[in-house]
């Protein structure tokens, strides 16, 4: 057999997803992993929040998918760029972009999160003046301001 053309890492979750696959996709699954580090480019790219990964049919009902990405080998490999592997699982329902997303992202999700959880609280937080004032008085608009005029233009009470 050839020489690997890329270093190979996992996510310790995926190791777990791919102890749950069945059997038979399980060796499916490990095939793929072996040819992908060999140098086969059998995956395509995934868009959106997955963009910069890699998505690997295992089956050929293609019901089984595993993500990975490519990224720079750590500087103790024998290679420049290594295959990691983020999850593995069924494609139903999106399972398996849902564990690699949860995998990768937690630091954009929860910098999103934590932003929104501040504009949340700031719309619910009163100023510290409105404090001083009761709430049941309902608030008058402001007296708008009369022209200066010679003329009055109200109309006299009878």
């Amino acid at each position: 057999m050839s020489r690997a053309r890329f270093a190979f890492a996992a996510h310790p979750d995926a190791i777990a997803d791919l102890r749950k696959l069945p059997d038979d996709i399980r060796d499916l699954a490990l095939l793929e992993l072996q040819n992908l580090v060999h140098g086969s480019d059998d995956c395509l790219p995934l868009k959106g929040r997955l963009a910069g990964f890699h998505k690997v049919y295992v089956d050929p009902s293609v019901s089984y998918r595993m993500v990975i990405q490519y990224r720079p080998a750590p500087p103790t490999s024998h290679h420049k760029r290594e295959i990691y592997l983020v999850a593995a699982g069924s494609r139903q329902d999106y399972a398996v972009y849902r564990s690699a997303h949860l995998r990768t992202g937690p630091r954009q999700g929860t910098e999103t999160a934590s932003a929104t959880e501040a504009r949340v609280q700031a719309a619910r937080s009163r100023s510290p003046r409105a404090v001083d004032q009761p709430t049941d008085i309902p608030a008058t608009p402001p007296a708008t301001a009369q022209p200066a005029s010679s003329t009055s233009r109200k109309v006299p009470k009878r």
